[in-house]
């Protein structure tokens, strides 16, 4: 009889892990289609199941959303190779973080468009993004490596700062948005920048 409770119990679990499963899916594709805050009503009817459903499994849109927010992040790490070069010029390193790291934002552009938008009103969504930068800058320092060391600590917090800034998603989205550039066409522009804020870093660092 207990193996049969158990079994029952598994089956149960799957069928509310899918139907979970399906609420982001629907969820996410709506924001990947353009609604950047979808309400209960058009998930549940992206999805083909009843208002019911949606609320059975979420208590309320801010859940969903920041469950949808961890998955859609997570996923996105399969973009972002931990393979860190230790070879080759600090340029070379800097344009491979630059791509791998725009293609993840690239990745995560819709949803962070609707964290952006809720991001003042919600604690939890301000603290992921607030992590979300935080771990950008630690891949950076891990990319550049020993060119850091060349620098003294005044100079390695500048160069770091103007480098996060110019590869983060707020430029992106302004790049994309506003000037309307192709994800190509923007990953070039941010690499040719920072490329430059480097190089400038580099030669004030020997003295010229």
């Amino acid at each position: 009889m207990k193996k049969r409770i158990d079994g029952r119990t598994a089956k149960g679990l799957r069928i509310r892990e899918q139907f979970r499963e399906q609420i982001l899916a629907a969820y996410i594709d709506l924001i990947r289609t353009g609604i950047p805050a979808p309400t209960v009503a058009e998930i549940a009817k992206r999805g083909r199941f009843s208002l019911r459903v949606v609320f059975k499994h979420f208590p309320d849109l801010r859940t969903l959303r920041l469950a949808a927010f961890s998955q859609i992040q997570q996923r996105s790490g399969e973009f972002f190779s931990r393979d860190i070069p230790q070879t080759g010029s600090a340029a070379e390193r800097l344009k491979l973080f630059i791509d791998r790291h725009l293609r993840r934002l690239e990745y995560l552009m819709p949803i962070r468009r609707t964290a952006t938008m809720v991001e003042g009103v919600d604690p939890d969504v301000a603290l992921a993004l607030r992590q979300g930068r935080a771990a950008a800058l630690v891949e950076l320092k891990e990319y550049l490596g020993p060119t850091l060391k060349a620098f003294s600590p005044a100079e390695r917090r500048e160069v770091l700062t103007r480098l996060h800034m110019v590869c983060s998603w707020e430029a992106l989205e302004f790049l994309r948005n506003h000037y309307r550039l192709s994800p190509a066409r923007a990953r070039a522009l941010i690499s040719g920048v920072a490329l430059s804020v480097l190089a400038d870093a580099e030669r004030r660092a020997k003295g010229g």
